[in-house]
């Protein structure tokens, strides 16, 4: 096995999109010598599975977009590494073109936060909710969302809101930019999230995200100090669809208002605690995904369908 014959390609096509300059990953797999550097790590963690980052299961059916590598991609991997890493001859492999810093490419609309949030060097976990007023004077419908932060180590998270009465960035809290805590307000709309490690995708066709015309967008962040001071000042990017949508879109939480109000209190000692709920759908639908998230102490989520006939 051979780095330009066997490996460049399954270093290319899964993790130099994350692993250049300017991205999430803290080095980059461009080159040769990049990979060989980090060759048996690489061997560690691709065996593992933690890397490419993809958190679901195999499961009863294919999932789109799948991000996991296969059983031969490992196994070359594997070899590769036991071999001692040649670099192999031949044509050496072109490093794949990122033509645009936006993985779906030019937003339509690029939003900057007000002013970078300041995420000292310790201390507990921040949610800060930031809101920018979009300047829309239009309806318009959202068909994907995509974020760059300037301080990717402290993002553990963010969920994106629109306030159609547009007043939210005018609420402020203390000498940094927008409020704490994790309720950003009444009659908001959720819009989507993003976490380290996620890949941007627009909706299937005919489906899309209503934003109001006059409309504030909220980003609530979950920061996670990591040792040394950061600034985070993130760009968001929108994409419009060309026309409203066909079909509506709706979203389903389990347990809702997570886990509040549903016995999520775990006794000291229990190693194996459960929270559980169903919901019995009022209507013929498509799933276009299923996510899931928690923080710490969790290790397991799992969701299964019942059909109308019993399968």
């Amino acid at each position: 096995m051979t780095f330009n014959q066997q490996v460049a390609p399954i270093i290319y096509r899964n993790c130099s999109s994350c692993h250049r300059p300017g991205e999430a990953a803290p080095f980059a797999l461009l080159s040769y010598e990049d990979v060989k550097k980090k060759g048996r790590q690489i061997g560690k963690v691709t065996s593992s599975r933690i890397m490419p980052p993809w958190k679901a299961e195999p499961a009863s059916y294919a999932y789109r977009d799948e991000r996991r590598l296969t059983a031969d991609e490992i196994a070359v991997i594997q070899a590769w590494v036991k071999d001692g890493m040649p670099k192999g001859r031949g044509q050496k492999p072109v490093p794949p073109d990122f033509a645009s810093d936006w993985r779906l490419g030019e937003p339509d609309l690029v939003v900057e936060m007000p002013a970078a949030y300041h995420v000292p060097a310790d201390g507990p976990d921040i949610y800060r909710n930031i809101a920018v007023p979009l300047g829309l004077t239009e309806d318009k419908w959202i068909t994907a969302l995509d974020m760059r932060p300037s301080a990717r180590a402290v993002v553990h998270h963010v969920l994106y809101f629109a306030d159609p009465k547009g007043r939210i960035h005018e609420k402020q809290q203390g000498t940094e930019p927008g409020f704490n805590g994790m309720r950003v307000g009444g009659g908001t709309i959720a819009l989507g999230g993003w976490a380290v490690g996620a890949q941007p995708q627009f909706f299937p066709e005919g489906l899309a995200l209503f934003v109001p015309k006059g409309s504030d967008l909220v980003v609530q962040y979950h920061f996670h100090p990591t040792g040394k001071p950061e600034a985070e000042k993130s760009l968001i990017g929108l994409y419009f669809a060309k026309n409203p949508p066909t079909r509506t879109m709706t979203r389903i939480q389990m347990p809702p208002h997570y886990s509040l109000f549903s016995g999520l209190d775990i006794p000291a000692g229990d190693k194996d605690f459960v929270i559980r709920d169903s919901y019995t759908l009022p209507a013929a639908l498509d799933a276009v995904g299923i996510s899931a998230h928690a923080h710490y102490i969790c290790k397991q989520l799992k969701m299964t369908a019942t059909l109308p006939d019993g399968s």
